[in-house]
């Protein structure tokens, strides 16, 4: 559920900078995205990716170390 709700926020977040980019640059949405995913400068589209890795991987630790949880405590 934790991996689930990631993926949601940075969707969310991801299309509320677009949509801001959108309003400040007079572009279309599908403009915006690709200038925020495909832009000239490699460091944006780093800091992306690791951001995402990171949080996704941490995520599912998470996620991974309740369920192990969860399952101790089921009686047997």
């Amino acid at each position: 559920m934790i991996t689930f709700s990631y993926l949601t926020i940075f969707l969310l977040l991801a299309i509320l900078s677009t949509i801001f980019d959108m309003k400040i640059f007079d572009y279309t949405f599908w403009e915006a995205l690709r200038n925020l995913l495909f832009s000239e400068i490699a460091s944006g589209r780093m800091i992306i990716i690791f951001t995402v890795l990171i949080g996704l991987s941490s995520s599912v630790a998470v996620d991974f170390r309740l369920l192990k949880a969860r399952k101790k405590k089921l009686p047997s």
